[in-house]
């Protein structure tokens, strides 16, 4: 029998087990052969087997190092062991198992921020920590091989021919295609708002792939490591909605620090340096961290995993330095600051962010705020700048916008906010929205107002939408203006028509002793002798009857129909008088026919060539107050045209 080569050697083999070793081994070394010669995809270049391992060589039991830096901006080496070659880990995917030590790994398990530390074997970089247990009692991680992480580039066939995503996702395209069953009302709460009531696919708003937070995943799961997020300037109440909000994507926000100028450092741009990526800078940071994996040219690759997924992309990238690693029981994670910009992250997938190192400067969407109160002083100004992405661009708005409202000093414990948001889409007009916000979560709802229009706008189905800019001004008061309808009842219950009906209202504003309000309902002079329904409410209550009432309203068709809806508003200081109309009108797509007669009615509500639905047409009368109303209440009114004189 011939002597294997060392290599191939494994220890005393016989019979079967040795001739299934020496196939398993042959068709490896075939694998690592082939792969000199085969690109890793299409118009990519030949793996350099001089300067990486294809996962094909690597075995059980090898021995290698790894990089990364836990503290300031020295890179440290751990060891790493390999336990398993996971095949088909992910579809067409494998995965590299490994045991770490050295570096206090032992003690603090793998970290999250070192996602992307790269990994070699004889000196030939074999891939990045990527992937970890949680809880797990030793170091054990899973390592992205390299060339699977090669594969990821910008010079995608198609990606030529588009520009960084603007617009709703394929998957969007195709539920629209099927409303209006796959169509739903964005909820009131969120919004609070004319747009709450806008008909939108569920892929559209972002919601329908959102992915499952990673906390929820079970504990025998290999899941990517959670990518730290570094913030500075947040309050805690603003803090919490950006980790619920980021949480999705394995995003985990830690109160990091922004960097000091005044104390310089020369951070390192090389594998197993930190590496990080900007998602809103200005009076306050969030930016993601992890570590680089390989540098070459002006390409740089990194994470081992993706940052969201979202494929291209158009991020800051910038070096960064490490403070401290804390130990954690469930996930040690590193604290950190970004340094120096020093390119744009060009394409993130589930195996490795692509950046390209460029003077060229990624484009930032500028937010601004002022605010005034609770307490005498000065108007506060802050100012921001954000990435441009459908769905993470409203979050993190947003979250600066409600940030603004409560970093310097925590609202009153009753408080209104009066604000002014303003969003100027890209070559179109402004859109403008004031109102009010009453206790107890007042900056949250703005945060929403902001988020929503948004969204709306970014991640609509019907075209694509850049946002410009976003401006916010916003009062604070001491004192809460929400008051709640208890009891209406009429004066007079029958009237004439082009009358009035005097109607009082039995109020009870917030932590004050119920009052009552006197307002007169108009009565039309063209009403018919007949029965009517009056309702009395607020501002919230109309939304939803308006919404019921007329849907086709609130069902736009094309981008100029949702910039006229978003443009709609109606302060929440009112009183809404609702009375019936005679009659009932259609609506064919968002025309609506008032007053058709009943022949005519009856043609068109059968006609299965339109898109016909049924519109009340109330008469609304508004008059301002000086609460923030809730509730409502309804009466009865008979227009005869023999009654009495009032």
């Amino acid at each position: 029998m011939p002597t294997l080569p060392a290599a191939l050697r494994g220890g005393p083999v016989v019979g079967r087990a040795f001739l299934g070793n020496a196939k398993m081994r042959a068709c490896s070394l075939a694998a690592a052969f082939l792969a000199a010669f085969v690109p890793l995809a299409a118009g990519a270049e030949p793996l350099d087997l001089a300067r990486y391992m294809p996962v094909a060589e690597v075995q059980r039991g090898m021995t290698g190092v790894g990089k990364t830096t836990l503290e300031g901006t020295d890179i440290v080496e751990f060891q790493v062991r390999v336990l398993a070659v996971l095949k088909n880990s992910a579809p067409k995917r494998d995965l590299i198992v490994v045991r770490c030590s050295g570096a206090g790994l032992e003690e603090s398990g793998i970290v999250a921020g070192m996602s992307g530390s790269p990994v070699y074997i004889g000196g030939r970089l074999i891939g990045a920590v990527a992937y970890a247990f949680q809880w797990s009692k030793i170091p054990l991680a899973g390592v992205q091989p390299i060339e699977q992480m090669l594969e990821v580039t910008d010079q995608q066939p198609w990606a030529a021919r588009r520009s960084p995503r603007l617009t709703a996702a394929p998957a969007a395209d195709a539920a629209w295609a099927e409303a209006p069953a796959a169509a739903i009302a964005v909820p009131e709460a969120a919004l609070a708002g004319p747009a709450a009531a806008i008909a939108v696919p569920v892929a559209a708003l972002g919601l329908a792939d959102l992915p499952a937070a990673p906390a929820g995943r079970d504990a025998f799961d290999l899941q990517p490591i959670q990518t730290p997020v570094m913030v500075s300037g947040f309050a805690p109440r603003a803090l919490a909605r950006l980790r619920e909000g980021l949480a999705p994507w394995g995003l985990v926000p830690v109160m990091g620090g922004g960097f000091d100028p005044s104390r310089p450092v020369k951070a390192k741009l090389e594998p197993g340096a930190p590496l990080t990526v900007c998602l809103l800078r200005g009076d306050v940071e969030a930016t993601g961290m992890g570590t680089i994996t390989e540098v070459a040219g002006d390409r740089l690759y990194g994470f081992g995993h993706a940052m969201f997924g979202f494929g291209e992309a158009d991020y800051p990238l910038m070096t960064g330095v490490g403070h401290v690693v804390v130990p954690s029981l469930m996930r040690s994670f590193r604290i950190g600051a970004p340094v120096a910009e020093i390119g744009r992250l060009a394409w993130d997938e589930q195996t490795a962010i692509f950046g390209r190192l460029t003077k060229d400067r990624a484009a930032m969407m500028p937010v601004s705020v002022q605010i005034a109160g609770p307490s005498k002083g000065a108007v506060r100004s802050y100012r921001y700048e954000v990435i441009r992405h459908p769905r993470m661009t409203p979050m993190l708005a947003g979250g600066a916008v409600g940030n603004s409202i409560v970093v310097q000093s925590d609202l009153p414990r009753d408080h209104t906010v009066s604000y002014r948001v303003s969003v100027k889409p890209e070559g179109r007009r402004q859109i403008v929205r004031e109102n009010l916000a009453v206790s107890p979560d007042a900056d949250g709802y703005v945060e929403n107002q902001v988020r929503a229009m948004l969204v709306l706008l970014m991640d609509n189905p019907y075209g694509r939408v850049a946002v410009e800019s976003v401006q916010v001004e916003a009062v604070v008061e001491p004192e809460s203006r929400l008051a709640e309808i208890q009891e209406v009842r009429p004066l007079r219950t029958a009237v004439r028509p082009g009358m009035a009906v005097p109607v009082e209202l039995r109020i009870r504003p917030w932590r004050a002793e119920p009052r009552w309000m006197r307002v007169d309902v108009p009565v039309p002079a063209d009403y018919p002798d007949g029965t009517y329904r009056a309702t009395l409410c607020g501002a919230d209550e109309a939304l939803r009857s308006e919404m019921r009432d007329a849907p086709a309203r609130f069902r736009p068709e094309n981008v100029e129909s949702l910039l006229e809806v978003l443009a709609l508003g109606e302060r929440r200081d009112q009183l809404f008088i609702r009375l019936e109309r005679p009659g009932q009108g259609l609506a064919i797509g968002r025309d609506e026919l008032p007053n058709l007669p009943p022949t005519m009615r009856t043609v068109l509500s059968e006609s299965a060539r339109c898109q016909v639905s049924a519109v009340a047409q109330p008469r609304v009368t508004r008059r301002t107050v000086p609460y923030v109303l809730q509730g409502s209440g309804d009466v009865t009114i008979t227009v005869d045209r023999h009654a009495p004189d009032p």
